[in-house]
């Protein structure tokens, strides 16, 4: 009976699902009297042994306990497509990835078109430029960044059959940097796969293809960094960062999953520092394809004000409780910004009733609207919370205001060290930074080529000027607003 028990058990803690109805038939036929022999193989055959008969003949079983064992439901795992393998991945994608290569007029710093020879005759320099970009339409439209064509007067797509066609703008987003492009008479063409930037997590596979310094086609891989990477003022708050190489040439161009959908363009690389890359997502670009197909543009609205990410170091300048909102840095003149009686250094918190925490928010909310739009704003200034409502205009292009230098001299200083280790010289606006002291308390926040526009919150008039407020300002902690490479930003510099 033991050996009985013993098998019944094995039967129910050692087999599947499928076959325990098998075993509760044969559980149920040893209460029978007379129960048949099962055939030999049968499932779950149970050995038995006879019993001797008692008194009577019959032949009493004790009952077996054999409990009700639940089986919860097992969910089978959503196994993965298998992947192709990388050089198959590779054969597959390529045929969608283009070189641009540009033509353009080279221009000196005021403007002017660069001469052939030093007497100033002959027609102007000529400059090649190569990136890269993707076609997303069999009728011959390809994507790239609106940097690799910008000013360019001539445009040409090779393929990657070397197939080379003339090829012409038909829609720019300078906010975004993309542009769309139309190649001529190229026929029916082989489109990319565009999946979704969503879903992308750090530590996903991808490929990025382009023609890098261009050496021709070139497959680099890496890897997902980081997601909602923001790069500069005001910009796109949702950056794809790569370990993936990206070099010049390779602008424009796709990043991959491993899928071989189109998840991003390849935009920027961070100078100073290997394996760090940048990708402009691609549901960024989906979301206003259809415009830039159809009118060539995008329309947003626009407030006409440039404004930065408030640090911990500017928070406790600028008096704020905490980090929040967006730091405006320039208004322009005749903008609606500049006729709601915006200042640089106040401060936005909030738009539509929405808080705005980060810089990359407000740079959203605006991304995302229209011209026309009246917007209700709510921004601080010197601690006290204001309220404004402002009507948006049409988005406008423009140029940084330069901070080229003056032909003045460098302001004299007192000391063998100047002050805050800072030397500045005379600008058009401001005070150009021309050397800073390596052990000094503007190490590391100021820059040479820095133009220093306020101190304090009060314009600077020159390297004369500045020096003399640094001097009196002791040990202070100072807030300066300054140009650097085109774009205004505070910086909060603290005495030692």
């Amino acid at each position: 009976m033991e050996r009985l028990r013993a098998a019944a058990w094995a039967c129910v803690g050692f087999l599947g699902a499928a076959p325990l109805a098998a075993c509760d038939d044969r559980a149920a036929a040893l209460s029978r009297a007379a129960a048949p022999r099962e055939a030999a193989g049968a499932p779950c055959s149970i050995p038995r042994e006879e019993l001797p008969p008692a008194a009577g003949g019959a032949w009493p079983l004790p009952a077996l306990p054999l409990p009700a064992l639940p089986l919860p439901a097992l969910p089978l795992p959503a196994l993965p497509l298998p992947a192709l393998p990388l050089p198959a991945l590779i054969e597959q994608v390529r045929p969608v990835v283009v070189t641009v290569a540009t033509l353009r007029a080279i221009s000196l710093p005021d403007g002017r078109a660069a001469p052939t020879s030093p007497f100033g005759r002959g027609p102007p320099r000529v400059e090649r430029a190569i990136g890269s970009g993707f076609v997303i339409a069999a009728e011959g439209l390809v994507l790239t960044s609106e940097h690799v064509v910008g000013d360019a007067f001539g445009i040409e797509v090779q393929l990657s059959d070397e197939r080379a066609f003339e090829a012409t703008v038909v829609g720019r987003d300078p906010a975004l940097d993309v542009a769309l492009l139309k190649l001529r008479g190229a026929g029916s063409l082989r489109a990319a796969s565009l999946g979704s930037s969503a879903p992308i997590r750090p530590g996903d596979d991808v490929l990025v293809i382009g023609n890098p310094f261009g050496l021709g086609p070139t497959v680099t891989r890496g890897i997902i960094s980081a997601t909602s990477r923001p790069m500069g003022a005001g910009s796109l708050d949702g950056y794809l960062q790569t370990d993936a190489a990206i070099n010049p040439g390779n602008s424009g161009g796709p990043l991959f999953n491993a899928a071989g959908q189109v998840i991003g363009i390849a935009t920027a690389i961070h100078e100073g520092g290997r394996g760090i890359s940048f990708a402009l997502p691609i549901d960024e670009v989906l979301e206003i394809l259809p415009e830039l197909r159809e009118t060539g543009r995008v329309d947003r609205g626009r407030l006409g004000i440039s404004f930065q990410e408030v640090t911990s170091q500017l928070a406790r300048a600028l008096r704020l409780p905490r980090r929040m909102g967006a730091l405006i840095t320039e208004v322009e003149p005749e903008s609606p910004g500049s006729r709601l009686g915006f200042r640089p250094g106040d401060v936005i918190t909030s738009v539509e009733g929405r808080r705005v925490d980060h810089a990359r928010e407000l740079a959203r909310e605006l991304r995302r609207s229209k011209p026309g739009d009246e917007v209700k704003i709510t921004y601080k200034r010197g601690g006290a919370d204001r309220r404004a409502t402002v009507k948006l205009e049409r988005s406008a292009l423009r140029d940084p205001p330069p901070g080229r230098r003056a032909p003045d001299g460098r302001a004299p200083t007192d000391a063998g060290e100047p002050p805050f280790g800072v030397l500045a010289s005379d600008a058009l606006e401001g005070a150009l930074v021309e050397s800073i002291s390596p052990q000094s308390p503007a190490a590391g926040h100021l820059e040479v080529g820095d133009v220093v526009l306020d101190l304090n919150g009060a314009p600077v008039r020159g390297g004369a000027d500045l020096t003399a407020r640094l001097l009196a300002a002791g040990r202070q902690d100072l807030l300066l607003r300054v140009r650097r490479n085109g774009a205004t930003r505070y910086l909060a510099v603290p005495a030692r």
